[in-house]
């Protein structure tokens, strides 16, 4: 990805339109009382478009101006990838079991990415690291448990208290997390605490004061050379 992200307008004008969308359709509906399979896909294609949008949208703010960006790329591809599923399972009525047990499995995955991602905004100082280590293997977890129970069909009470428990500790880390980096914002060496949008701010000034030194230095040395020549 490009410091400057082409994709973050379109998901912003994509998010707008398919919430207007939503709104006029549901209002429609409502008037005319009849509600059918129809209808009911065109909601649900609004809907699956503004959520993949926002979901776009969080993975570009969580992308960094250098690195790989990991996470934000397999995020984008996966919220793409189940976006087309699911519009393809809902259009085409696609009955098949194993077809939208895939699909949930990588919708699952998919927010747990999105997830991490969006705690990786948070920087914090090297002493609180660990905790995004560890929240990153307990989303994860968390994400690969409920995989296991939609494929395998796992119905037991106790496996659902266990990720009823599950859940509330991704709770807990998602809350401390932003804590932690608004403490982190008290060290003494910030520099390498800079969010994302903050670090992409720097490289644009830095390119910009880059530019403007290459271009200062072109002027100096046609200066020097219509000096030059005058005193010839």
């Amino acid at each position: 990805m490009s410091p400057r992200s082409n994709l973050k307008k379109p998901l912003l004008y994509l998010l707008i339109g398919s919430v207007l969308l939503s709104a006029l359709l549901g209002i429609v509906l409502v008037l005319r009382g009849n509600w059918g399979w129809l209808e009911v896909r065109v909601i649900l294609t609004t809907v699956i478009f503004a959520v993949a949008s926002v979901c776009g949208l969080a993975c570009d703010l969580s992308r960094t101006p250098s690195g790989l960006n990991l996470m934000p790329k397999s995020g984008l591809v996966l919220t793409a990838v189940t976006t087309a599923l699911m519009l393809f399972g809902i259009w085409i009525e696609v009955g098949s079991e194993a077809y939208w047990k895939t699909t949930t499995v990588l919708i699952s995955i998919g927010i747990a990415t999105i997830h991490v991602s969006l705690l990786s905004i948070a920087k914090l100082a090297s002493r609180f690291r660990w905790v995004y280590f560890l929240g990153t293997q307990i989303i994860f977890g968390l994400a690969l448990l409920i995989a296991t129970v939609i494929v395998f069909e796992i119905n037991s009470e106790l496996l659902w208290r266990f990720l009823a428990a599950h859940s509330i500790v991704v709770a807990a880390i998602s809350i401390v997390i932003p804590i932690l980096h608004r403490i982190s914002k008290t060290d003494a060496n910030r520099g390498d605490l800079l969010m994302p949008v903050e670090a992409r701010n720097v490289e644009s000034i830095d390119q910009q004061i880059a530019q403007l030194e290459e271009r200062l230095a072109q002027l100096r040395t046609l200066r020097a050379q219509l000096v030059g020549g005058t005193l010839s």
